[in-house]
């Protein structure tokens, strides 16, 4: 049965129990459904996974008491309600960077030291650790594996040098050695090698087919025994001299100023050439002068002591299909003229152009099988039947002929003509020549006389040639031998020999 609202129990909402219940109409069906009161009330829940709850609790089945917003350190963000939104403020001007990790977030990019920086940064941290630092010092970790600055580099020459004792660098200048210099400058240093003494050997190949020169700066240094200017040296024209500095000539290829010495046996010779070439000639030729005397050149062997024997000049012509033959040549005027030469495989020796002249000693013919003077004879001169004299010209065929018909007195020319005519260029000098009187009736005689220059032709021995006599108890051949004789400037002897 209805009742009146006004009659029935009050329910409060904080003892609604899930069995009170609303009716319900429903105006299309016009059935009625029963309310559970209690799901009238709201309830609070936070769906965020591990999320902080915004609200506190819900009093009186009603009320909803939630937490308040508010920054826990001010200067860091602030907490305001705008436009019913709650604001929060980060405060960048707050933010300890020292408190984040940057491990993964790479917030942190760069640092302005300028102004974000006081006291010292530790090395720690990236710095120095330093408050100061003079000028011109140099940093360097020390031996606390801190950092420390050097000394001021103040001085020219001042450089970092590493120290095995301390641990830490010095500074310090590099000094000079052995053939070395150091010259410091403002912010320079120079190097200076003497080379006044070699440590090692240098070795002009750096084993990579590069190889390195000396430069003597056109001759002008030397490589010496002993530093000083002498020795080997060479030219722009690569023209090498051995010497003193004093004597420097670059005339030749090689130019040496003293001698050469051998070791061991040697041999100074040209390059053969190939094929049908022909070889080079090699040429040893003593010093020439201006306008004075030339030097000698002589070819001496080596001498020996106690029992040895010295060595022998041996002058050998070369080997080939012809052989060489040896010479012997004198000026004559400008042309050099053979004046000796030994021939190849018989070995003659020919006298080409002047006389055979023995100053002193002999000449032998030894060991010869057949021992003997070939000499060359020309045609004899045939003198007239009469009393002409008997020019150089006539004695010099060596052979004078004369067939007389009666007795002839014949006189030599002058000792002038005669010393001229056979070349008696020095007192001593003597000339054999022979008269034949080819007459055979045993009565006209040649009588040679000094008539023509009595008092420079002196006359020794029988002068008289006799005519030939065939008979058995004949005392004369027909034939007499004759020697001339220089004995001054202007006079000669003439003597009767056979």
């Amino acid at each position: 049965m209805a009742r009146n609202i006004y009659d029935l129990i009050t329910l409060s909402k904080n003892t609604v129990a899930t069995t009170d219940f609303i009716e319900v109409g429903n105006s299309s069906t016009r059935s009625s459904k029963r309310l559970s009161v209690s799901t009238l009330f709201p309830t609070m829940a936070t769906t965020g996974t591990s999320s902080e709850d915004i609200f506190v609790s819900v009093t009186n089945k009603n009320q909803l008491n939630f937490k308040g917003i508010k920054s826990g350190d001010t200067g860091l963000l602030t907490v305001a309600t705008t436009s019913n939104n709650i604001v929060l403020t980060a405060l960048e001007s707050g933010i300890d960077l020292s408190l984040c990790n940057n491990t993964n977030a790479g917030f942190l990019s760069s640092i302005d030291f300028t102004t974000s920086i006081t006291g010292q940064c530790a090395v720690l941290n990236g710095g120095t650790g330093l408050s100061t630092i003079a000028k011109g010092a140099m940093l360097f970790a020390d031996g606390t594996d801190s950092m420390s600055s050097t000394t001021a580099l103040s001085t020219n020459g001042h450089i970092l040098i590493g120290n095995a004792t301390t641990g830490v660098p010095s500074v310090t200048s590099i000094t000079g050695g052995t053939n070395m210099s150091v010259v410091n400058g403002a912010g320079t240093i120079t190097l200076n090698a003497n080379q006044t003494n070699a440590q090692a050997n240098f070795d002009l190949y750096d084993g990579t087919a590069t190889t390195y020169h000396i430069d003597t700066n056109n001759g002008a240094g030397f490589i010496s025994g002993d530093g000083s200017a002498g020795g080997l040296t060479v030219d722009s024209s690569d023209r090498v001299y051995i010497g003193a500095s004093g004597t420097k000539v670059f005339s030749e290829i090689l130019t040496l100023a003293g001698n050469i010495r051998f070791t061991g046996a040697a041999a100074i010779k040209n390059t053969a050439v190939a094929s049908t070439a022909t070889g080079f000639a090699l040429t040893i030729e003593s010093g020439s002068s201006a306008d004075g005397n030339s030097g000698h050149l002589n070819l001496t062997a080596g001498s020996a002591s106690g029992t040895g024997t010295a060595g022998s000049v041996i002058v050998t012509a070369g080997q080939g299909n012809t052989d060489g033959d040896i010479q012997l040549k004198t000026y004559t005027g400008s042309t050099a003229t053979a004046g000796l030469t030994i021939a190849a495989e018989g070995q003659d020796v020919t006298v080409n152009t002047g006389d055979l002249i023995m100053s002193t000693g002999n000449v032998y013919m030894r060991n010869a099988s057949n021992p003997d003077v070939i000499k060359y004879q020309g045609t004899p001169h045939n003198t007239d039947d009469g009393t002409t004299a008997l020019s150089a010209a006539n004695i010099l065929t060596g052979i004078v002929t004369c067939t007389p018909t009666a007795d002839r007195s014949k006189s030599f020319d002058t000792a002038s003509n005669l010393i001229s005519g056979l070349s008696l260029e020095e007192n001593q000098d003597a000339f054999d020549f022979s008269v034949i009187n080819l007459a055979t009736d045993g009565t006209s005689f040649i009588t040679l006389t000094n008539t023509t220059d009595s008092g420079n032709v002196t006359l020794v021995g029988s002068a008289i040639v006799s005519a030939q006599d065939a008979a058995e108890d004949a005392f004369t051949s027909g034939t007499g031998r004759f020697r001339i004789r220089r004995t001054g400037a202007g006079a000669v002897s003439i003597y009767r020999i056979a």
